[in-house]
């Protein structure tokens, strides 16, 4: 049976409209547009019949989990590892503002960029797929719904595609869409990035 895994990213919040990095441990709530469009991913993703959800630890994660929570009717579970990227001193700025500083660099600089006080690309990418892994490893042939951030799912696609690290560059997940991945004990395949046909209905 294949593992069937549903990454979403949390509804909007003030911090996205502002087109800037939110910052870890950000208190930084779901708006009320937010919270809407994770009722409406909520709606779809009731339809796969989901068998565990798991949520980020960042706020604005567990409200979005809350909710898809409660619509399904599936407890969620708090884990460590599928946080966004810790920007540190960088954190609060707009992404024109952070490229202005990765611009200037090879994409191996990059990778292994530390922002002051914050996490480089390297360790972030790691700990994403190390709790990807776990979660697989725990919930073979099940449906799994993640709720995580648009930075992480986007670290995350070359490594379910199976391509290399900068492709990621291509890909920016909107607020409460879905990624649908299946896994069939070997590989993953790609079944949707990026869904937001639930949204605005």
């Amino acid at each position: 049976m294949k593992t069937v895994l549903i990454f979403v990213r949390h509804g909007e919040t003030e911090v996205n409209t502002e087109k800037k990095l939110h910052k870890d441990n950000d208190p930084n709530e779901l708006n009320n547009v937010g919270k809407e469009q994770i009722q409406e991913a909520g709606e779809k993703i009731k339809s796969y019949k989901p068998d565990v959800i798991y949520s980020s630890k960042e706020k604005r994660a567990l409200q979005s989990a809350e909710i898809i929570s409660m619509i399904c009717g599936v407890e969620f579970k708090i884990v460590d590892g599928l946080q966004e990227r810790n920007w540190g001193d960088l954190s609060g700025s707009t992404w024109p503002e952070i490229q202005v500083v990765l611009d200037k660099m090879t994409l191996d600089e990059r990778f292994n960029y530390i922002p002051p006080n914050g996490e480089s690309w390297k360790k972030f990418d790691a700990r994403l797929k190390s709790k990807l892994v776990e979660i697989v490893k725990n919930h073979k042939g099940r449906t799994v719904v993640i709720v995580t951030h648009g930075g992480a799912i986007r670290a995350l696609i070359p490594y379910l595609l199976g391509v290399s690290k900068e492709e990621s560059f291509k890909y920016d997940p909107n607020n409460a869409s879905l990624s649908i991945f299946e896994h069939d004990g070997n590989k993953f395949f790609k079944k949707t990035v990026n869904d937001t046909s639930h949204l605005g209905k």
